[in-house]
């Protein structure tokens, strides 16, 4: 009884993690490109875009490793899984999995609409811009935004994002071409297109409202902010410790690649829990 138990729990497990590398792998392969690859070895790619690709690597990779014990090497793979470290692993791995599991349901409740007050800024956090135009994510993120400005005419727009190392222009100006383009009046666009992760994102703009009125009042500072719903949770951490009271519209994403965002929100998440900070 004991062994199949175990066996159960190296199977959920090998399963789990494996799933867990194939998504971050996908979404490795579909979204990243030669350029922002070779910010791995040139110190400029982000902490949590590191972790996801080590990550989608390594899981992957003892996937396959197993896999392989597990149909030419059976008698190699009995003796590792009744020896001291496979048992460590175990329940190493137990552990992270249910830490995963809690961490990501956090994620996926945080995601579900709530009534937005009214405030006196929308701040759209960007995406990436394609060399041929808006990534996938960032025109969901636009369109909640456009809906929501079309409704509220004089709320003022941030739109925060810089320039990667693979896009023609900074996400900043692409969301305002489209907000300009598709009817909004471009005096109430103010730009921050310096940043380079979601804390500088709700940093410079926190910076851009303090420069736009005179006294802002009290923190912390109401703001609606504009993401996939998948980054709310995470986002709703940053700008607290930013001195926002955040309300947030969220946008949806396709459901192609929304199991890879939330698998890779967890590394996001857990980089930004001791990385984005003051």
């Amino acid at each position: 009884m004991k062994n199949r138990i175990t066996l159960l729990i190296d199977l959920l497990l090998f399963i789990g993690w494996t799933a867990i590398g194939l998504l971050n792998l996908l979404f490795f392969f579909v979204h990243v490109s030669p350029k922002n690859f070779s910010g791995l070895f040139d110190g400029q790619a982000s902490i949590s875009f590191v972790f996801m690709t080590i990550s989608a690597f390594l899981l992957t990779a003892l996937s396959i490793v197993t896999l392989h014990m597990a149909i030419h090497r059976k008698a190699l793979l009995r003796r590792l899984r009744s020896s001291l470290i496979w048992r460590f692993l175990r329940i190493a791995l137990t552990a992270f999995a249910a830490f995963f599991v809690i961490v990501v349901t956090m994620i996926i409740i945080a995601s579900f609409p709530r009534p937005i007050p009214q405030t006196d800024e929308i701040i759209i956090l960007g995406a990436h811009v394609a060399p041929d135009g808006l990534s996938a994510t960032l025109q969901s993120r636009l369109d909640a935004a456009l809906e929501y400005a079309n409704a509220n005419p004089d709320i003022k727009i941030i739109a925060s994002g810089g320039q990667g190392l693979d896009e023609p222009v900074s996400e900043a100006v692409a969301m305002r071409d489209f907000l300009v383009a598709n009817g909004v009046d471009e005096k109430r666009i103010l730009l921050e297109d310096n940043s380079h992760n979601n804390f500088e994102n709700l940093t410079n703009s926190m910076e851009i409202i303090h420069e736009s009125k005179e006294r802002i009042g009290a923190a912390p500072y109401p703001v609606t902010i504009v993401t996939s719903e998948y980054h709310i949770f995470r986002t709703a951490m940053i700008a607290r410790r930013a001195g926002y009271e955040p309300y947030f519209i969220p946008a949806r994403t396709p459901l192609s690649i929304l199991p890879s965002s939330y698998s890779r929100e967890f590394f996001g998440l857990i980089k930004s829990y001791f990385a984005d900070r003051y």
